[in-house]
């Protein structure tokens, strides 16, 4: 049986740990050795980008008020948390100095590396008329990306908070870091300058993620969950199952698509 500790966080992270290990270590990072490579990762994880920014604002929608009129929130420990998170997310500095979304500045670097951009900003307009599925659908959005994202909706869809700061936190802003460092290492050690704005955004990844977020983010766990015991299991089968959906993503961008093509390195 789960059993309620005082040090619940650091049990989650325990109960997580394989998973944890398996992304840290997927060949995926280190299989991104050509330009080709590069492009067939963005074009996927692009959409990863932008459904992250959807389980924000979907806890920003939950813990602080976005309606008019206005009303207060119980908890306000909780909104400046999420206010906290959201402000940098959303309204982030690029290497250029202007201020964007974090799915802004991965889209900009997507075009200053020469990937596609087709088919997310297809899917982002055919949102503007129809469900998020059909969007997928309709946008020929890779079929990767497109489990990902309904995977990730199946617990936004929930409505349960406690699932979905789980997301956010165990799925995207704790493992973070450590899947991207490998990344940044071998495109750093390449000259070209198309590739200053992947590298920028990776990089603020990885420090706002490693000193800022993660930490505010599994404050906002254990605010959540209390002393809840249902809840802190929830969120570790959660946990468990985000993560085995981000490993089952990188396998299908990695064995079909990386594993397949050879072209001049970086």
């Amino acid at each position: 049986m789960f059993k309620l500790l005082k040090n619940n966080i650091l049990n989650i992270l325990d109960e997580t740990q394989d998973e944890r290990n398996n992304l840290k270590n997927h060949i995926l990072y280190s299989s991104i050795k050509t330009e080709r490579h590069l492009h067939i990762f963005m074009e996927h994880h692009v959409f990863a980008v932008w459904d992250f920014m959807s389980v924000l604002k979907s806890l920003q929608k939950e813990f602080t008020c976005v309606e008019i009129p206005w009303r207060p929130k119980p908890n306000g420990k909780l909104s400046r948390l999420l206010n906290e998170i959201v402000l940098a997310e959303e309204s982030d500095v690029d290497r250029f100095g202007q201020h964007l979304s974090h799915f802004e500045i991965y889209y900009h670097a997507m075009k200053e590396a020469g990937a596609n951009t087709k088919k997310i900003e297809s899917f982002l307009t055919k949102l503007d008329n129809s469900d998020l599925e059909n969007s997928l659908i309709k946008s020929n959005a890779p079929k990767a990306a497109k489990d990902f994202v309904l995977d990730t909706f199946k617990y936004v869809d929930m409505n349960k908070p406690h699932l979905t700061a789980t997301i956010f936190t165990l799925g995207r802003e704790e493992i973070i870091p450590d899947m991207f460092r490998e990344l940044v290492e071998d495109l750093e050690n390449n000259s070209s300058g198309q590739y200053k704005s992947f590298i920028y955004y990776l990089d603020r990844h990885i420090g706002l993620d490693e000193d800022e977020h993660t930490p505010l983010a599994l404050k906002m766990i254990k605010e959540i969950c209390g002393n809840d015991e249902q809840k802190w299991k929830e969120s570790v089968d959660c946990g468990k199952n985000v993560m085995k959906s981000r490993i089952k993503f990188w396998d299908k961008i990695w064995e079909p698509q990386i594993n397949a093509v050879s072209y001049t390195h970086l």
